[in-house]
């Protein structure tokens, strides 16, 4: 038997590997015992143990930075703080998580050795390992820096760093920053966020027996999720019952009436917790702003929240407490929307933005006195269809941008079938001949479909998604059915039908580059976070792009000002006669009412609809009165700016039947506007525009004129008006009147 070859290879094999193992240890003892490496500098342990209230601040029209509100740890509806976790479940997870935690120094030397023995074992089994063995502390070190990965480097550091950790942070605090951290299930990390989930009320109404529930679920959330598991998880539950018996923290009385208890699970939206002080819809987004951003760089959520609301942050907002202040007055008031009250209450929401620096400057989530924090924010939660707005940012605007159209070219507006489906317009009429131009004015919908068909869609689906920050299309999306959804089409792209559709913010930053020569910057709302040692720890990324020529820019502009003063946004202009360009929405189901606007200073959406999709009974769109009374506050006394013309950009007369220059013939059926200089119209037109029997009438009108006696002959009176411009495109875009 000592001489069979094999036999000498593994036992080889063996020595080597209990040698290398045994060295390993060596290691890992001295590295961490005497804290050689890993350091905690990174995890920012001052702000996750301080208990300060954060303060968030605004920039005022000066430049001064002045306070807007504070953030305290009675607003954390995630953290729960040590003392008001029950202290059975305490023992309950130390019980079946970590039974020497209470005097280990950051690592468990014998669930290590365990833990490496186990790992030798299935490398020469060739079965999978976990690296199991780790302590309550490691764990919150893997939680704090989100680093899974499996390897033996990274199980080194994390003891190192946990031993490292255990010098600076009590045994309690350790415990209490595991406890809101930990994941467990259904989305919930931390036991505050389980306990309302699973029980329907706060942990520290917990009993031993939900304790020892919720502590069950730690090591493998899936399999004791209690209302996937509910089975399993009563089986867990017994396991941990009994260790904590075996350990002393309960007497045998205790475990039986815990056993015998039964468990009644209770689903539970935690976003109907409310808290003394309820903040703005903008608070609101502020904070899932900048948890996003800490969750970026490694903190998972519920720590990010815990230095939110008691890690003395020092936040700089983007708002405007008047932008803010004069939605909320209007948003409050539900006498300015119909139907927004009773038991299935219409809702609305609106967001306004600085165009030229992507700030936001105030939002509104919904409709009446907010309730509640964390609540839903339609402004920036909701994706709703955007009907008829998506039209100049995916159709018209791209067609400028890449010298498909002008606003003079005609188009026959008609029933044309695109693959069996025939768009329609809003009043099921048809106009034959129609200008670009009003087309966009009266939102019709067989151009831009036409449009789109000549440009592709693809194009505009790219210049939506890469141009102008739309990040809720779809290339290619199957559901549960199996059926496959695309935005990539002419009905999505030409008439908003999106398979999720849009936000409200997205749509407000989309419309930006048109106030603001063809640059697109991406919506944020805060500017630095500093935290209580005077460390900037988050800088909003912003991010900028041009996403059209200027040109492009003006020339849309220019024909979004006509919407509103003589088309489908008839109602949007402010009253002081600031420019003011915008589109209207209204989604083919009539489910979405929208307006999305804008002046030299601020541009701003509205939407209106239900939160479950119904047709919307109110005529009219009341998107617009509401949009109009908070640009007329906020653009009170601010300076009646006219967009520039830019280099590259024309103001050409031209023929309004044929989109030629006007020829010989033309008339009256002439009108200007303006145009990218390198897409004039270059062509003269030689049309007669009258049928022969018109012009035949027309001489004969002619001869009996000329032979009147002069007496017969109306002369106008010195300084009396021309008559009226009957033209739907009349010559000044300033006074075009829409062809109905």
């Amino acid at each position: 038997m000592k001489n069979n070859p094999y036999t000498r290879v593994f036992i080889k094999f063996f020595s080597v590997t209990i040698g290398i193992g045994l060295i390993a240890l060596a290691i890992i003892f001295a590295c961490t015992v005497l804290g050689f490496f890993g350091g905690i500098s990174d995890l920012d342990i001052n702000s996750l143990t301080m208990d300060s209230s954060s303060q968030v601040f605004y920039i005022d029209a000066e430049g001064n930075q002045k306070p807007l509100t504070t953030l305290s740890s009675e607003q954390n509806r995630i953290w729960v703080d040590f003392k008001d976790i029950p202290q059975d479940l305490k023992d309950a997870i130390v019980s079946i998580e970590d039974e020497r935690f209470y005097t280990h120094k950051g690592f468990d030397i014998k669930r290590t050795a365990r833990a490496f023995f186990e790992f030798v074992k299935n490398k020469i089994t060739r079965k999978p390992t976990t690296f199991g063995g780790s302590t309550i502390t490691q764990q919150l070190v893997k939680n704090i820096t989100q680093q899974r990965d499996r390897t033996a480097a990274r199980k080194i550091l994390e003891i190192s760093r946990a031993v490292n950790l255990e010098k600076k942070v009590s045994k309690d605090k350790i415990l209490e920053l595991y406890l809101n951290s930990i994941y467990l299930s259904q989305g919930c990390s931390g036991v505050q966020s389980a306990s309302h989930k699973f029980f329907g009320k706060p942990v520290s109404e917990l009993n031993l027996a939900e304790c020892a529930s919720i502590a069950g679920i730690t090591q493998y959330p899936s399999l004791y999720d209690p209302l996937v598991n509910p089975e399993n998880n009563k089986e867990k539950q017994e396991v941990v019952l009994s260790k904590m018996l075996e350990l002393g923290y309960i007497n045998q009385e205790e475990h039986d009436e815990a056993v015998a208890f039964e468990l009644s699970f209770t689903e539970f939206d935690p976003e109907e917790l409310t808290t003394g002080v309820i903040n703005s819809y903008f608070i609101d987004h502020l904070i899932q702003e900048i948890i996003d951003g800490l969750v970026e760089k490694g903190y998972s959520e519920t720590l990010a929240s815990k230095m939110i609301y008691s890690g003395g942050l020092k936040i700089t907002a983007t708002i405007d407490p008047n932008v803010q202040r004069a939605i909320e007055d209007v948003f409050e008031d539900t006498a300015n929307f119909p139907n927004a009250t009773g038991s299935n209450p219409a809702q609305a929401s609106m967001a306004v933005m600085d165009p030229y620096t992507g700030e936001i400057k105030g939002l509104v989530g919904g409709i009446g006195k907010k309730s509640g924090n964390l609540v839903l924010n339609r402004a920036t939660q909701t994706l709703r269809q955007p009907g008829s707005t998506i039209k100049p940012i995916a159709v018209y605007a791209p067609a400028f941008e890449y010298g498909l159209i002008n606003p003079a070219d005609i188009y026959q507006d008609k029933a044309i079938s695109y693959g069996g489906w025939t768009p329609r317009n809003y009043d099921h009429k048809y106009n034959d001949d129609v200008s670009v131009r009003v087309a966009l004015r009266r939102s019709l919908n067989t151009i831009p479909v036409q449009i789109l068909n000549e440009m592709g869609a693809d194009r505009s689906f790219n210049f939506l998604t890469q141009k102008l920050g739309i990040t809720s299309l779809v290339k290619n999306e199957t559901n549960s059915e199996g059926k496959v959804f695309s935005d990539i089409g002419l009905s999505q792209l030409a008439l908003g039908g999106l398979t999720h559709g849009v936000s409200v913010i997205e749509l407000t930053a989309a419309y930006a580059p048109f106030v603001n020569r063809g640059i697109y910057t991406e919506p944020h709302c805060f500017t630095s976070v500093v935290d209580a040692e005077g460390n900037e720890i988050l800088s909003a990324d912003i991010k900028s792009n041009i996403a059209m020529d200027d040109t492009t820019a003006f020339v849309t502009s220019m024909l979004l000002k006509e919407v509103v003063t003589s088309g489908t946004g008839g109602g949007a202009q402010l009253p002081s006669g600031m420019f003011t360009a915008g589109k209207t929405g209204t989604t083919s189901d009539n489910h979405d009412r929208w307006f999305v606007g804008y002046t030299p200073h601020y541009v701003a959406a509205a939407w209106y609809g239900y939160d479950s999709p119904q047709p919307i009974p109110a005529s009219g769109n009341p998107c617009i009165p509401v949009w109009r009374s908070v640009m007329s506050k906020i653009n009170a006394g601010k300076k009646l700016s006219v967009p520039p013309a830019p280099a590259g950009v024309k103001y050409v007369t031209y023929c309004t039947k044929t989109g030629n220059l006007p020829g010989e013939h033309c008339g009256e059926e002439v009108s200007s506007c303006w145009f990218i200089a390198d897409n004039v119209p270059k062509e003269i037109c030689t049309s007669l525009h009258k049928t022969e029997e018109e012009l035949k009438a027309e001489e004969e009108a002619k001869k009996q004129e000329e032979n009147k006696p002069v007496d017969e002959i109306t002369v106008p009176e010195e300084g009396a008006a021309a008559p009226d411009n009957q033209n739907p495109e009349a010559s000044d875009p300033n006074q075009a009147q829409a062809a109905e």
